[in-house]
């Protein structure tokens, strides 16, 4: 076993049996005396030799010899049992139909032998149920039951899971049958658990309830429902009660037709169980199986609730349990309020609606109480507390806003402000440095920021005046002040008394890592709603410019962007014409630290040129301009034009730096506009051909599209659209040669291949009368067998472009565009046609459902004798293509079915081939 060459398999059992025994041996040793480098190589070697042996015939015999040979250990056993469970699931096709009984018989004996109650037991139960399903033994229960044994139980517990399971490879047929077989005995089965250990009987009850479709009445009359509910009162019985409890109230809602009379035997059950008891238990277990059962039960049975005759006490019950101390615990209502409130607003007609409205008024005010009291607020350790533990805290909180601002969308902003407002007043009034409180007052007003009106005047001015009062030091109060501030910035632009103190608290917040991200949202916010009433441009660009260079990237991006949408609103609103002051002085600073950094031998491109680049693009992306001649950004660009080629000539080979080159490119496009832009169209068309060239580098292939898609569709741009497009076809052929180049380079094959589907829709004529269409079909038949998802979508996607532009030109008079077209496909398709059938039988990638589908049915729209052509000589030969899936799929293209309905077929011939495949693997 220490050759690093894998031994040979033999098909005798008992020579199979001793080198399984030794690579076992080699693979559970913890021989000391080997060197680790000696151990490590011989445990790899058995590791692979088992995993090989797994797959064999010979193994099942091998198996069934391990777990009969005494001198097994148990590893070696739970190595065997393991082994025959998989083989049980996907290699029953190895076995003659007729040794199956035999082999049921060995492993029923198999699991007498070894019934200790442990992981061994239970693999080996899971054996003997994966078998079942396979040889359709439909009697098991039945027989199982005629002469009960504890390992009756056993099998009967994992049976119903491993039917369902999608890893045992089985006709839906015997899928089925033995469901069919598990429903029509479980009221036998259920009077049999009755005499049984109750704890083994809830966790069986749990997995039958779960994956058997019991009928509701079977378990309306059974004792075992009483005793489920009874059983959430003992604690040792408690937490797999609430499993059971919680799975009957899941799979039988009370809007589901038939469910009527199980409905009617869990209410009373449940409206007994001591609720305020257990709420006030020191035992936090006790407390979370009360509110699954409760809360399970208000979502549940949401009809009753929102029914003619409400039943507002299971409202009343999940509201208790809201108010439980433990976070953790209460959260676990959270859903059901949503679900109260979405199924509220679905209510018709509208006077029924508000009538249930005014009904849950109460509690849903109560419900603001306790998010803005309890559920809301952060603990008093918080700084102490690690920071997965925050992280979870704050993903709470999250969930506690969208409760709060669903309560706004039944009782409206003003009512929900009103009851928070209170709470806040009274909050301040007692302490200050009582922070939590204050803290949680705010973030809910945060989350309603939506629903309060334009003109509220009684709240909204004491929150802000007491802004500056607030304690400086503590960083949640303050994070979530800066938060409300930008949240309200549209009612603060109509009240610019209140807003001038706040810019010194925002400056101030900049200046502390964790406040100043929500700092800078406040103060793009500010600017976005700033008027002449309410004129912020001169302190944010002095703003902008003390903080350039000292915050984190992202922040600062997010000031600069404020201030660009600042000067825009006051170049609009004053309608201004000279702005070159304005870019100047966003701009000037930029440009000599990108200057200085492409002079410096020693600069980064990462740390000293791509945050000069990235802050202008915000600068181009968001100072808007008016229309007017010369534009100021177009002639901003213009300068800037040979320091950005010296940027890239310094790196070339950075891909980083040349994404961020293209993006800076694009928003400058589409910021000035394409006609404005057309007079460097031709110079960015020759630097981007250049760039490529150099460097290879696909972000330039995706600047080439934008300017495709922005020109493309003018006459007067076709011609040179074209021979940019040929140049970077050429370039990109020279080295992308074969399917390992595509390999190494996937993300030049997606976005080559998504610039020429857009070539396709905006000027594809040149490109169907050149000799390129060829060379690109060809080497999109390699593309498509790219393990990559976006070069695979993005060929695909091109592909689909060109069969839909080759239907389209049967209604346009372009008789050139279409023979050269319909020639190319014609010549190119058998192989196209090749791979989309070895995608559908999943002998190559396929990631996105419904491309493949559509691709086919377009083709078939195309030639349809044709396809079925092609279709037939890719099939003919392939092993493992299920006949009647694919005699459906080859119909469904005949009958000329609409493409929902053809997509469907696809997916399941695409399903069966799975399934046929794993079967083999």
């Amino acid at each position: 076993m220490s050759h690093a060459q894998l031994p040979a398999h033999s098909d005798n059992a008992d020579e199979e049996l001793s080198r399984v025994q030794l690579a076992l041996n080699a693979v559970f040793s913890t021989d000391s005396t080997q060197s680790s480098q000696e151990w490590w190589s011989q445990r790899q070697l058995a590791d692979r030799y088992l995993i090989s042996f797994q797959s064999r015939p010979i193994s099942w015999m091998v198996c069934d010899k391990l777990l009969h040979d005494e001198s097994s250990d148990v590893q070696k056993r739970f190595f065997a049992a393991q082994t025959l469970h998989t083989k049980c699931r996907t290699d029953i096709h190895q076995l003659p139909v007729e040794s199956l009984p035999s082999l049921r018989d060995s492993l029923l004996q198999h699991l007498q032998k070894h019934a200790q109650g442990d992981a061994l037991t239970t693999r080996l139960a899971l054996c003997v149920s994966a078998f079942a399903v396979q040889m359709n033994w439909c009697t098991i229960v039945s027989d199982l039951l005629s002469n009960p044994t504890p390992l009756a139980l056993t099998i009967l517990q994992v049976l119903p899971e491993e039917c369902a399971s999608r890893r045992l490879y089985v006709d839906d047929v015997y899928r089925y049958a033995m469901r069919d077989h598990l429903v029509a005995t479980s009221s036998t089965f259920f009077q049999f658990l009755q005499t049984q250990e109750p704890t083994h009987v809830l966790q069986i009850l749990h997995t039958w309830i779960h994956y058997v479709p019991i009928r509701p009445d079977t378990l309306a009359e059974t004792a075992l429902l009483a005793a489920s509910v009874q059983a959430l009162t003992q604690a040792e019985l408690m937490e797999a009660a609430a499993d059971v409890v919680v799975e009957v109230l899941r799979m039988y809602p009370s809007h589901q037709h038939g469910n009527e009379a199980l409905v009617q035997a869990m209410l009373p059950l449940l409206f007994q169980l001591p609720l305020d008891e257990a709420l006030a238990s020191a035992d936090e277990d006790v407390q979370r199986a009360y509110c699954r059962v409760i809360t399970e039960m208000g979502e549940s049975y949401m009809s009753l609730i929102l029914s003619e005759q409400p039943v507002s006490n299971m409202v009343d019950g999940v509201l208790k349990c809201s108010q439980v101390a433990d976070q953790e615990v209460s959260s676990i209502t959270l859903n059901f309020w949503y679900r109260l409130v979405i199924d509220l607003e679905a209510i018709h007609p509208f006077e029924w609606r508000q009538e249930l409205i005014d009904i849950y008024t109460p509690h849903m005010l109560q419900l603001i109480d306790v998010c803005v009291n309890h559920l809301m607020k952060f603990p008093d350790d918080i700084d102490e507390l690690a920071d997965d533990l925050v992280e979870d805290i704050n993903r709470h909180r999250f969930y506690v806003a969208e409760t709060v601002e669903d309560c706004c969308r039944l009782l409206g902003g003003h009512s929900v402000l009103q009851k928070i407002g209170t709470a806040l007043r009274q909050q301040v009034q007692q302490n200050l440095q009582q922070w939590q409180g204050i803290e949680s007052s705010l973030a809910c007003i945060c989350a309603i920021h939506r629903f309060v009106p334009s003109d509220e005047n009684e709240f909204l001015p004491f929150i802000f005046e007491m802004m500056s009062h607030l304690p400086m030091n503590i960083r949640p109060l303050r994070y979530t002040s800066n938060k409300i501030i930008g949240k309200f910035a549209s009612w603060l632009a109509a009240h610019p008394e209140l807003t001038k103190p706040l810019l010194p608290f925002l400056a101030q917040s900049l200046s502390d890592k964790e406040c100043a991200p929500a700092a800078a949202v406040a103060i793009k916010e500010l600017c976005g709603c700033s008027n002449q009433r309410f004129a912020i441009i001169e302190p944010v660009l002095q703003l902008y410019s003390d903080v350039a260079g000292h915050l984190q990237l992202a922040d600062e991006l997010q000031v600069l962007e404020g201030a660009c949408t600042a000067v825009s609103r006051e170049i609009f609103d004053t309608r201004t014409h000279d702005i070159s002051p304005y870019v100047a002085r966003l701009t000037q600073p930029i440009l000599m630290r990108l200057g200085a950094a492409v002079a410096d031998q020693h600069a980064s491109p990462r740390r000293n040129m791509i945050p000069e680049i990235d802050r202008l693009t915000v600068v181009v992306q968001f100072l808007k301009v008016a229309s007017c001649t010369p534009n100021p950004m177009l002639e901003m660009m213009k300068s800037l034009w040979s320091l950005l080629e010296a940027v890239f000539n310094r790196f070339p080979d950075d891909n980083m730096l040349a994404e961020k080159l293209c993006r800076l490119h694009k928003h400058a496009l589409r910021s000035i506009g394409s006609n404005a832009y057309s007079p460097m169209a031709n110079t960015l068309l020759q630097t981007i051909v250049l760039s490529y060239e150099r460097s290879r580098q696909s972000p330039f292939l995706y600047l080439a599209s934008i300017c495709v898609a922005e020109y493309g569709q003018n006459p007067v741009y076709t011609q040179q659209l074209f021979d940019t497009v040929f140049t970077l076809s050429n370039t990109t052929f020279s080295f992308l040669r074969d399917l390992e180049d595509m390999t190494n380079h996937p993300d030049v094959v997606e976005e080559f291949f998504y610039l020429m589907g857009r070539v396709t829709n905006n000027c594809p004529d040149p490109l169907m009368i050149s000799p390129l269409l060829h060379s690109l079909l060809q080497c999109a038949v390699v593309g498509m067998q790219l393990e990559h998802q976006g070069a695979n979508k993005g060929t695909l996607r091109f592909l689909d472009d060109l069969i839909s532009y080759a239907l389209s030109l049967r209604e346009q008079n372009k008789p050139e565009s279409k023979a050269a077209l319909e020639k190319a496909l014609s010549r190119e398709g058998q192989m196209i046609v090749h791979n989309l059938a070895r995608a559908v039988i999943g002998d190559l990638p396929a990631y996105n459902e419904r491309q493949i589908p559509e691709t086919l049915w377009k083709l078939n729209l195309f030639d349809s004798q044709l396809l079925l052509q092609w279709l037939a000589s890719a099939f003919q030969g392939v092993e493992r293509i299920p006949e009647r899936p694919k005699a459906e799929f080859m119909s469904a293209l005949s009958k000329g079915l609409p493409f929902e309905e053809f997509s469907i077929v696809v997916r399941a011939f695409q399903d069966a081939c799975g399934k046929e495949r794993r079967s083999w693997t």
